[in-house]
């Protein structure tokens, strides 16, 4: 299977890269892991270091706002697992 993890390097979806990637979730592991984030303050690349080297991951700098993007890493994918979100809005 091949996914696209929207939101990727944040806390929940790092935990959920990474734990896809090792077996952890006791499912078939996936051929490709397609990883999409904008690296805004939530996201960060040390969250995957464990991961990093797996030749599974590819890691997307980008924002799911991106139309054109999101529609060709669709295209590339089977499933696609959503955490992406601002998790702190300035009033």
């Amino acid at each position: 299977m091949k996914l696209l993890v929207t939101g990727g390097a944040g806390f929940i979806g790092s935990h959920y890269v990474r734990s896809v990637l090792t077996g952890a979730w006791g499912t078939e592991e996936p051929e490709l892991v397609i990883m999409l984030d904008a690296f805004t303050y939530a996201g960060n690349h040390a969250n995957l270091a464990p991961v990093a080297d797996d030749p599974r991951l590819r890691v997307v700098e980008g924002d799911i706002l991106d139309r054109e993007l999101v529609d060709k890493l669709i295209g590339e994918v089977d499933a696609v697992v959503h955490f992406a979100a601002e998790s702190h809005v300035d009033r």
